[in-house]
């Protein structure tokens, strides 16, 4: 059994915000088997940061980024320490990754001349949740007695989790050519997302370790898109070479690319494709990560 914990960073919400122009989301998957001991782990690491004095009812990536809360007593070294630490721990579970940035901007743009998917999705939270959940089925969907053994959980998200529930109530035939989904043709109610556990489930984040992690994860990409696409400039000398370092470690473990980005003229592969921040592919992530 695997499981996919999501969560985002950047989230634009219902309407365009200047202030937050991509909103990534992030997909940690591991083995089941391995989570147990990922808990067990991370409650270590949150009884190790007590001890220094950080009493934290969960790790949250702009806090620690940020110096935010209890982290405004710990030096800067320090906490990007811990962020590097905490990165390589996940890796080091064999943890991959799924990386699903969406430029808002263009998404409510399309969205206003009237393309019919972004109308059906409303929202760019919905596109990036789509769109992990594609990935997941598309990069499962070849591996040997998978099916209906993914468990896919996101971060909740207030309105967002019911819209998005609520298209899988209905016809998701514009996702096969996606997904590789070929459902028979004498079948009255094709069975699509079959190597997921029923529908994706949401949870608090401050339970679930690895949607804090998915939250770390989607904090780092968010930041590098900001610095190299959006203009963004640096808060110190040094930051984007860090982001940066941090950008390509994850690389490493990102999942195929073709499963994140779908190739071909389908219009969903089309649709998500001008969706993405200029110049960003995961293929390019990849490539830029195993380059290093």
């Amino acid at each position: 059994m695997k499981v996919c914990y999501v969560d985002e960073s950047g989230h634009c919400g219902e309407k365009f915000d200047r202030s937050q122009p991509v909103e990534v989301l992030c997909g940690v998957i591991t083995d089941l088997s391995k989570l147990f001991k990922t808990q067990n782990e991370h409650n270590q690491i949150m009884d190790m940061l007590a001890n220094n004095g950080l009493n934290l009812a969960e790790l949250k990536a702009v806090e620690i980024y940020k110096g935010h809360e209890e982290w405004n007593k710990i030096k800067p070294q320090t906490r990007d320490a811990i962020y590097t630490a905490l990165l390589k721990w996940s890796i080091e579970r064999k943890c991959s990754f799924i990386i699903c940035p969406i430029d808002c901007k263009t998404f409510f743009g399309i969205k206003d001349s009237g393309d019919p998917l972004a109308k059906r999705l409303e929202f760019p939270w919905e596109a990036g949740a789509l769109n992990v959940t594609m990935a997941i089925q598309r990069h499962f969907v070849g591996k040997k007695n998978n099916k209906g053994r993914t468990f896919v959980i996101f971060d909740e998200q207030k309105n967002h989790d019911s819209r998005f529930l609520k298209l899988f109530e209905q016809d998701m035939s514009f996702t096969d050519e996606f997904t590789k989904n070929t459902p028979p043709k004498r079948s009255k109610k094709p069975l699509r997302f079959n190597q997921i556990v029923d529908v994706p489930h949401f949870s608090k984040s401050h339970l679930s370790v690895l949607i804090q992690l998915a939250d770390l994860a989607a904090y780092v990409v968010n930041r590098q898109l900001l610095l190299t696409v959006y203009g963004a400039s640096e808060k110190y000398e040094g930051e984007a070479q860090k982001i940066t370092n941090w950008y390509k470690y994850l690389g490493k473990k990102l999942i195929e690319p073709t499963s994140i980005d779908a190739r071909g003229r389908s219009s969903i592969a089309i649709f998500y494709k001008n969706l993405r921040p200029q110049g960003w592919s995961a293929q390019k992530m990849k490539e830029e990560a195993m380059s290093q």
